[in-house]
């Protein structure tokens, strides 16, 4: 089985991997996430690499906790990777069997230490739009 295994089918771009896990982003955000500086990619990257490895990241790195999604039987805790100013938000899912960290909004000029609410909402609902489409 390859890395991309089941990823295309959902509109997913593969970004890091390993045994443990991997981490994708929804391909229509992958400009998006081309045009950050290169430090803030490499550093991104960096982060990923630990979620992958089930390291502890600190709240500078990572918030698990950006908020539930409901609809129906669909119930997704939202995380964000995070770098001075820029938030990557996603959710965990097990995905064609393994642990997949799924990007589905960025927010690469968040101006205050709270999250959009626009941004949220937005990101949940793309998450359970995702969600419904992998499940279906």
């Amino acid at each position: 089985m390859s890395d991309d295994a089941g990823l295309d089918a959902y509109g997913l771009t593969l970004l890091a991997s390993a045994a443990r896990g991997r981490v994708a982003i929804d391909s229509a955000l992958l400009s998006d996430f081309d045009q950050l500086e290169e430090k803030a990619k490499s550093q991104f990257l960096r982060i990923m690499d630990l979620w992958i490895e089930a390291r502890a990241l600190t709240p500078q790195q990572f918030n698990g906790n950006e908020g539930r999604a409901k609809r129906g039987s669909a119930n997704i805790l939202l995380g964000a990777f995070k770098r001075f100013k820029i938030r990557l938000y996603g959710f965990s899912h097990n995905l064609s069997g393994r642990r997949t960290f799924i990007i589905i909004d960025l927010d690469p000029a968040k101006k205050q230490d709270k999250a959009d609410p626009k941004v949220l909402k937005r990101a949940k609902e793309r998450a359970l739009d995702l969600v419904e489409k992998i499940e279906s």
